[in-house]
């Protein structure tokens, strides 16, 4: 991949994808021996948890609180709401047995959770007074997806899904928090610099269950679109079947009105794949795992030489750490700088600052830019 002309990139990106996934060391796919699920790697995970901190700060922010729900549903619960079973069916995993043991009742493995935190809920809300109620998680969730499997992309078990459940005692109540996820969703896209268009879905593409679907849509480097967030009104379709009754301010008694909204690991494959280029990733930096990499150009054999550079180095450290900088120094000496350059710029690290002799006796440092290929001289 790398010396590709961009256009080529473009044409390309599923095997760029592939390459800088496994270059970078955010994600090893395909030889675990089930198909369809990944492991993120130590650098992805560090990606990957900085994206969560952005997403748990916005929600928790706007009053939502996150809660922890088990992953086994069982089936007569996932099949209260028939619409919505209808549309899952086909991509449940079932557990049936414990140890040798037939089970008496099929457990499913979480393909979203709407009707297990609604019977919850039907023991936790009475009344107007404990709403709005906003809960997330961030978890994962498994769905039998025959079609082509993708790394991050479209997977059997999506280990980054946050999925939002509101309560309300009114339909306009829930309309209400529709718009507010939307808001939402736009500053966390916004964040990461993800361009998208947001779109109501006709009934025949909305979320099983919903009275109506509201999507957030990308399009990715090779001109494809890509789903990266939905947001649903529920309206009183699951709290009927499971029976969440709740007494309004006029002291009669109603079913209460849902909401939920979704994003998954899609949302850090957009990150690296939105930004990038020939070189490889080229990450936000208020995400990156490593905001500058440092890297030490050799001074030769000469000693005196050497501990100039070593003490301006300390020097660069000094600075960045009392920037609160996440940063890392790459003293490998068994790697030339040239490859160490190549091996940063694939992972995407927004900034590398170089220190060596020239450095060193002009009181400067050399900063590269990852997403313009930049290169500046500074004073220290």
């Amino acid at each position: 991949m790398p010396g590709a002309s961009r256009d080529r990139w473009r044409r390309e990106f599923p095997r760029w994808f592939d390459w800088i996934l496994e270059e970078a060391g955010f994600y090893d796919y395909g030889r675990y021996p089930v198909k369809g699920m990944g492991i993120w790697l130590p650098y992805g995970f560090q990606l990957r948890r900085r994206i969560i901190e952005l997403v748990r700060e916005v929600l928790d922010s706007t009053g939502h609180e996150e809660i922890l729900m088990p992953l086994l549903i069982p089936e007569h619960l996932l099949r209260k709401e028939s619409e919505h079973i209808r549309g899952f069916e086909g991509e449940v995993y079932w557990v049936t047995h414990g140890g040798h043991e037939p089970l008496d009742v099929k457990l499913a493995l979480r393909p979203t959770s709407e009707t297990s935190i609604t019977y919850m809920e039907s023991f936790w809300i009475k009344s107007y007074r404990q709403l709005p109620k906003k809960y997330y998680q961030i978890v994962s969730i498994f769905r039998y997806e025959t079609k082509a499997t993708r790394p991050m992309i479209r997977l059997r078990e999506v280990t980054t899904f946050k999925e939002a459940h509101t309560v309300h005692d009114s339909f306009a109540d829930a309309d209400r928090q529709v718009a507010e996820a939307i808001e939402l969703y736009k500053k966390i896209f916004d964040e990461l610099g993800i361009p998208y268009v947001i779109s109501r879905r006709p009934e025949w593409d909305k979320f099983a269950g919903a009275v109506y679907t509201v999507a957030f849509d990308t399009i990715m480097p090779d001109g494809k679109t890509l789903q990266i967030g939905t947001v649903h009104h529920l309206g009183q379709n699951f709290t009927v079947p499971f029976d969440v009754k709740i007494q309004l301010r006029d002291e009669s008694i109603d079913y209460a009105w849902q909401t939920s909204y979704g994003i998954s690991d899609r949302i850090v494959a957009t990150v690296i794949a939105i930004h990038g280029d020939d070189r490889g990733a080229v990450l936000p930096p208020n995400v990156a795992p490593i905001q500058v990499v440092v890297i030490p150009i050799p001074a030769g054999d000469d000693e005196e030489k050497k501990r100039l550079v070593a003490e301006h180095l300390e020097k660069v450290k000094e600075v960045l750490k009392k920037a609160g900088i996440r940063f890392r120094v790459d003293d490998r000496e068994d790697v030339r700088p040239g490859r160490k350059f190549y091996e940063w710029e694939a992972k995407g690290v927004p900034v590398r600052i170089e220190v060596g002799l020239r450095e060193a006796e002009t009181g400067t440092v050399l900063v590269a830019r990852r997403d313009t290929l930049e290169k500046t001289v500074v004073k220290l």
